[in-house]
């Protein structure tokens, strides 16, 4: 008797008010117009019967349907999208023909999971093919598809059709149009070639680098025949053209073919330590809620001529039980860097963790980096965090900001009321008022005296269902605390810049944060640049993590390891900056400059350094080479065929004996 319609557990309408008499027709149809009943299927038309979600019945219906019909969970689940799924040859072949850079196919279930995933993804195209196919299977709000295609996909069942397809909807979206565009290929791991890397050491490695080194600049398909030609002579273990790509574009590794390859130059434009200039002397310049909205005061901007604007955002964190604002950011934007600062302030005043904190569907709130983040403030036993739905009436912070806003934002002569749609003539401005005293409007900065002004206002206010202020409420007694130590306050009050990660470049780490540059660079213990550091990562990728309040004293460089784990691998201080005007330079300023600017001197000669000792150890020189093809050159390459395999099977030797 249990269906499923448009993948969900449902019931047929009649037994309720039919078969089983538990209410009338007309009161069935009122308990659906109020929603207390939800159809997952309508009645209307010839041979349609309508159903009602199980899930959303009743406590006492579910139990009659639990006498009557028995438990749900013996129903077969009959899944819209699995008549769709159709197996390709095409896809089976791919991963059937596919190898690994050892020469190795994929195993046998792994072709079979893999090929699963894309019948899977064929079948959610052929079914987007046809509108009415699509609204009639997952509905025609577009905010709901995914969610609904995911529910599909979630319910196949794992042993018939075994994927390894994401199961959340966002992500899954994100594989079906990858898979759109690159086709079977993203369901192999792009670092296959990685493992090959630990094989280059030792002779392999200068064999392989002196070669990719020379000028004449050989291709890395070139370089692997020509090891390959050595390879069984001399034992050494087979290399795949990834895993040499791999290895060879390591920063160690490039920093020094990069010199011998291309010249100095190139060297330059690649590793070559920067100075940044410094012009500022040449001439003059157990429940939080969050929420953030305009604040509606009208000030001069500068930018506009001192015209007369309002675009200040405030974000604020309120105590739900007390009302009180513990925390809050004043600015221009309502980003994520305003969420954090808001966060920060209330958790240094707290020093203990929320069990409960909600926000709104705005994107800085539902970033990896914040949700990370709130993962780790909210409380380790029973603490969570969410975001309201949209259009909800639910969200105490946008409750207390009305209050919040007529009670004290609206009481400052400068407010410009609720906004100009309001119906209230008290909640709109007296914009003639305001404009015969613009002479007194304060600027965005001093603004922020104001701000604080109506916080402490607020806070102090009485509590509008207790005899007691804001800030008294907030300090009885807890029943439940943990405790929130300065330490650790510090480590999760840090953010992971998860956008993407960044390269820490010649000139050092560049990091664009609200549309503001910040340069940093990694310093050794005694405040010089760390030339060791550079040799090893100048060219690499780190995620940086850090703290938006403090962007002036350090960020931390990490990496992920081979298990997908953060590793911290260095500090990064804000660059360092340089007079190089000599009527403007103090005597530190010159022996600073002096300092920084020899780093690029003494790496270029350590590189050259590592290049020659390469030489020397390996015996594949340049002039080596040189010499081994002016000999072809002499016979005119007419040499007979069987001296001509001798010499250039034994050029690396003629190569060493010179």
């Amino acid at each position: 008797m249990y269906q499923y319609k448009n993948n969900i557990l449902s019931i047929p309408a009649r037994l309720l008010y039919q078969d089983w008499s538990l209410m009338s027709y007309d009161t069935y149809k009122k308990k659906c117009d109020r929603k207390q009943l939800i159809r997952t299927q309508q009645g209307k038309g010839l041979g349609n019967e309508a159903f009602l979600s199980y899930a959303d019945l009743p406590h006492e219906i579910k139990s009659v349907c639990l006498d009557k019909i028995g438990r749900p969970e013996e129903t077969v689940v009959i899944n819209l999208l699995e008549p769709f799924i159709i197996p390709d040859s095409k896809a089976s072949a791919f991963f059937s023909n596919h190898r690994t850079p050892e020469g190795r196919p994929l195993a046998e279930p792994k072709q079979r999971q893999k090929s699963i995933n894309c019948w899977i993804l064929n079948a959610v195209q052929l079914v987007f093919e046809d509108r009415g196919m699509t609204g009639k299977m997952f509905g025609k709000r577009k905010t709901r598809i995914w969610q609904n295609i995911s529910e599909a996909v979630n319910k196949l069942d794992t042993n018939k059709w075994n994927h390894t397809l994401p199961g959340a909807a966002k992500r899954l979206k994100e594989k079906y149009e990858n898979y759109l565009k690159e086709g079977y290929g993203i369901f192999i791991h792009k670092g296959e070639g990685n493992q090959n890397t630990a094989k280059i050491r030792g002779e392999v490695a200068d064999f392989i680098l002196s070669h990719y080194a020379l000028p004449i600049k050989l291709t890395i398909p070139m370089v692997l025949a020509k090891y390959n030609l050595r390879r069984l002579e001399q034992n050494w273990p087979e290399l795949a053209e990834s895993g040499l790509y791999h290895w060879l574009y390591e920063p160690e590794q490039e920093r020094i073919w990069t010199l011998a390859r291309h010249g100095k130059q190139a060297w330059q434009n690649k590793f070559q330590h920067t100075l940044s200039r410094d012009k500022s002397n040449w001439f003059p310049n157990v429940y939080w809620a969050i929420d953030g909205t305009k604040l509606d005061w009208i000030h001069f901007d500068h930018t506009t001529g001192h015209k007369m604007a309002s675009k200040l955002r405030i974000n604020v964190l309120f105590d739900v039980y007390s009302e009180k604002i513990i925390g809050w950011s004043l600015s221009e934007t309502e980003d994520h860097t305003d969420h954090f600062k808001a966060i920060k302030m209330a958790v240094k005043q707290a020093e203990c963790r929320p069990y409960l904190l909600t926000y709104d569907n705005q994107s800085g709130h539902k970033m990896t980096r914040m949700q990370e983040f709130y993962n780790d403030l909210v409380a380790l036993k029973g603490g969570c965090h969410h975001a309201h739905r949209a259009g909800a009436k639910n969200n105490p912070a946008e409750q207390l900001f009305n209050r919040f806003q007529q009670q004290v934002i609206t009481k400052f002569w400068f407010s410009d009321g609720q906004g100009i749609r309001v119906k209230k003539e008290d909640h709109q401005p007296n914009t003639d008022f305001i404009t015969a005293h613009k002479h007194h409007l304060k600027s965005k900065e001093e603004l922020s005296p104001a701000w604080e002004m109506a916080v402490n206002q607020w806070n102090s206010g009485k509590h509008p269902h207790f005899e007691e202020s804001r800030d008294e409420m907030y300090q009885h007694p807890m029943s439940l605390r943990e405790q929130l130590s300065l330490q650790e306050i510090m480590q999760h009050l840090w953010v992971t810049e998860s956008q993407k990660p960044i390269t820490y470049k010649k000139e050092g780490l560049t990091l664009w944060l609200s549309h503001t540059q910040y340069q940093y660079e990694v310093y050794d213990g005694d405040g010089n640049i760390d030339i060791e550091f550079r040799r090893k990562y100048v060219g690499k990728k780190f995620i940086v993590r850090y703290d938006p309040d403090a962007m002036d004293v350090y960020i931390q460089l990490c990496e992920l390891n081979a298990h997908q784990e953060k590793v911290f691998v260095a500090f990064a201080e804000p660059k360092r900056k340089h007079i190089d005007i000599p009527v403007l330079m103090q005597a530190d300023d010159k022996m600073s400059w002096a300092r920084d600017y020899a780093v690029r001197d003494i790496e270029y000669k350590r590189d050259k350094t590592a290049f020659e000792a390469l030489i020397a150890r390996s015996g594949y020189s340049p002039s080596a080479f040189i010499e081994s093809q002016e000999l072809n050159i002499k016979f005119k390459g007419s040499m007979p065929k069987k001296q001509q395999q001798k010499v250039d099977a034994e050029e690396d030797e003629v190569l060493l004996r010179m």
